[in-house]
């Protein structure tokens, strides 16, 4: 419930500011939302992750975590802040300038609670988690509708990401009911310091992976191209992230105990894998299916070149998702160190991809994103293979299968959109829903393995989602 309540509430802001905000609105904050995603990538640094995976945290390691983080986290805001001349040249875009310092505090905020969200997921206390990701979802898009409706242009949009984290650390804050200790040195704080290391970095080279489009199209065709670009990107991610942000504070803390029960986590992960992909390759197969009616009726008039870009990011989408699990696998297994040596092959292939598609506009870089996509997933799952001893074949098979459905029913999806083209959009999308759905679950049904594992997914997505309601 709780994911499908994010999910509704971003489709909602990306509807209703696309209709008060112009593209260039965005495109300005996506310029400086690139430098804030490192900044909160920094500040963090892998720390709350070796919280999470650690098998035990005590009160005075959280502490110090804890305090590392609101460090860095201040280092970084700060670095921000004082590098505004630079971001202001590099993107020739003077309205930056107080764009950016405006934007630092987010960085700071997040330090802030970080681990406040690591202890409440190793509580197990969920419905805190939902329920503070929601209301403060739902605080910052009502602080941007009223600036944008009060005129105030691409600072509603800073408002949102302002607003937003405030109230989520607030929230939380209140509900741990947890103060920290002073920093004390020792307590085995050096080595998760060093997993964390390993982490961000690994972390950090995700990030330039995911965010090399926004700056190779920012400083090659500006803020209009971007904020066209962007639109589609977090229209199609925005909503999975939603999903795995989420996710990953139950697969991992669920998968550990069962393993400290004498459990195998191999079959899960796996049924996991397939719970998800099904769920998400059906997402993106059905919107990209539908985009040519979808994407003007959520985005309104002037954002026609978000259609092609949409459709062509939600084929990568369907080898991202597979991606995700597979990382998933690398921390079960406490693998930081080999992720980060995945990740120092596989980020710098992708961003070449995005290079190499940007000669061709913002489809080619679109294109770019589904190659990069593509190539990932199959290179991680060899690496897995060699190092954490995965079965990749049976996570190969089982994702190729999904895969494929979705793009059928992607194609079939296309076809009952066209042919209903004539009638209102709504009815249009429906059709086209209706017959990408019925597409992809026949696929799966047709085939046998993907037949046996239908029963498991759906148990174990019910279970899942019990979980994220607070249940245990």
């Amino acid at each position: 419930m709780g994911s499908s309540a994010a999910i509704l509430i971003q489709v909602v802001s990306v509807t209703v500011l696309s209709r008060l905000l112009r593209p260039e609105d965005f495109g300005l904050v996506a310029m400086v939302g690139v430098f804030v995603a490192l900044g909160n990538l920094l500040k963090d640094f892998g720390l709350p992750l070796a919280a999470l995976q650690a098998k035990d945290l005590s009160s005075q390691q959280a502490s110090n975590l804890f305090w590392l983080n609101v460090a860095l986290a201040a280092v970084t805001a700060l670095a921000l802040a004082i590098s505004t001349p630079l971001l202001v040249a590099f993107y020739s875009e003077p309205r930056l300038t107080t764009i950016v310092p405006a934007l630092a505090a987010v960085i700071l905020l997040g330090g802030v609670g970080s681990q406040l969200q690591v202890g409440l997921a190793r509580e197990m206390r969920y419905s805190v988690l939902v329920g503070s990701d929601l209301g403060s979802q739902l605080l910052g898009l009502a602080a941007a509708i009223a600036a944008a409706l009060s005129g105030w242009g691409y600072w509603a949009l800073v408002a949102q990401s302002l607003v937003t984290p405030f109230v989520l650390v607030t929230w939380r804050w209140l509900a741990s009911g947890w103060t920290p200790s002073r920093f004390r040195r020792g307590h085995d704080s050096r080595r998760m310091f060093r997993v964390g290391m390993e982490y961000g970095t690994a972390q950090f080279l995700t990030f330039l992976q995911n965010n090399a489009d926004s700056l190779i199209i920012g400083a090659r065709l500006g803020a209009t191209q971007l904020g066209l670009y962007n639109r589609g990107y977090q229209l199609l991610t925005g909503p999975a992230d939603r999903v795995f942000g989420p996710l990953t504070q139950v697969v991992i803390p669920t998968i550990n105990r069962m393993r400290a029960e004498g459990n195998a986590y191999e079959p899960l992960l796996l049924r996991t894998q397939f719970a998800l992909g099904c769920f998400m390759v059906w997402i993106f197969s059905v919107t990209g299916g539908t985009a040519s009616r979808l994407v003007p009726l959520v985005l309104g008039p002037g954002w026609d070149s978000t259609t092609s870009v949409f459709r062509i990011l939600a084929i990568g989408g369907c080898f991202w998702v597979f991606s995700y699990v597979s990382y998933l696998a690398f921390i079960l297994n406490e693998q930081s160190r080999e992720l980060l040596r995945y990740n120092l092959i596989s980020k710098p292939l992708a961003v070449t991809c995005l290079i190499v598609g940007s000669n061709y506009g913002i489809e080619g870089v679109a294109w770019g994103y589904v190659v990069a996509m593509a190539l990932s997933w199959p290179l991680n799952l060899a690496w897995l293979a060699r190092t954490a001893k995965l079965p990749a074949w049976s996570f190969a098979t089982n994702g190729i299968i999904v895969i494929c459905a979705g793009l059928l029913g992607g194609v079939a999806g296309t076809a009952a959109t066209a042919a209903t083209g004539s009638l209102p959009a709504v009815i249009s999308i429906g059709s086209g829903a209706l017959a990408g759905t019925a597409v992809m679950a026949g696929v799966l049904a047709a085939v046998p393995l993907t037949r046996r594992q239908l029963p498991p997914a759906v148990r174990l997505a019910s279970a899942m989602l019990g979980r994220g309601q607070g249940r245990t």
